[in-house]
């Protein structure tokens, strides 16, 4: 008899030990890909910031930070379900004030605190992960929300069932479980520095190009040139003497002298 108990007991050992370390799997590699959140001491502001997550589903009611209750949802078929009917006891200080309550009812009808009432979000709304636990049939989010108007803070349990609530399904099928009703916002990349082009430098200039331009060629005469050529290469003469066939034209600038004979140039000086 008593080794039919342990023999009982050795293959229901067997039978838990897959199953514990696939938790301790699917809870290394989900660590992994979220980073938590940690709260202050007054557990209303966020000491150590972590990851933030987005929801691709609507319909996951939390409650305010100040209540007793915090809210309880499932994810499963793709919908989010609970909430109303399955609230849990908070755990930021609330079985405390729970206790304390207790302790003053000494009628036994005194009802807890009800606090401001949940809010649901809806698909695109932030939360912060507070805690992450890899349970036998699912995987519990505890999301935490950023003040609104009021300065309020909410906060509930986001449950993704697994398919099968017997099997723990391998860690990457989990993820894309998940990925479903939240993922983690990315942060977004700074715009680039817009580019500075800076024009090309002229080009340098020629040393001709700064020096002033070389003065014209002096005008020339020929010999054989008529005295109408010679006036439209120099221009009228500052003096001229006439010989018989023998003119004489007298130039200053330039200095020259134009003798022609018979009308045509015939020697300069």
């Amino acid at each position: 008899m008593k080794r039919a108990v342990s023999l009982f007991a050795s293959a229901l050992l067997a039978s838990a030990l897959p199953l514990a370390y696939g938790q301790a799997d699917m809870q290394q590699k989900i660590n992994s890909q979220f980073k938590i959140t940690t709260l202050a001491a007054n557990h209303t502001d966020i000491d150590a910031p972590g990851d933030v997550v987005e929801l691709h589903k609507d319909g996951m009611r939390m409650s305010a930070l100040t209540t007793v209750l915090t809210e309880s949802n499932t994810y499963k078929d793709g919908k989010i379900g609970g909430g109303a009917g399955k609230r849990a006891w908070g755990t930021f200080g609330t079985i405390m004030a729970a206790a304390a309550v207790a302790s003053l009812d000494t009628t036994g009808t005194m009802d807890m605190p009800s606090g401001p009432p949940p809010r649901t979000l809806a698909t695109g709304d932030k939360c912060w992960i507070l805690s992450i636990t890899v349970q036998k049939d699912g995987v519990v989010f505890k999301l935490l929300t950023d003040p609104d108007d009021s300065g309020l803070r909410y906060h509930g349990d986001l449950k993704v069932v697994f398919p099968n609530k017997k099997q723990i399904p391998a860690p990457d099928a989990a993820l894309q479980l998940i990925a479903e009703v939240l993922s983690v916002v990315q942060p977004e990349q700074p715009a680039p520095e817009p580019e500075v082009v800076t024009p090309p430098a002229p080009p340098a200039r020629q040393y001709d190009e700064l020096a002033p331009p070389p003065p014209p060629p002096a005008p020339t005469v020929t010999v054989g040139e008529t005295r109408t050529q010679v006036i439209n290469d120099l221009g009228q003469p500052q003096k001229k003497t006439a010989v018989g066939t023998t003119t004489t034209y007298f130039y200053t600038q330039p200095q020259m002298t134009v003798i022609f004979i018979n009308g045509k140039v015939s020697s300069i000086h």
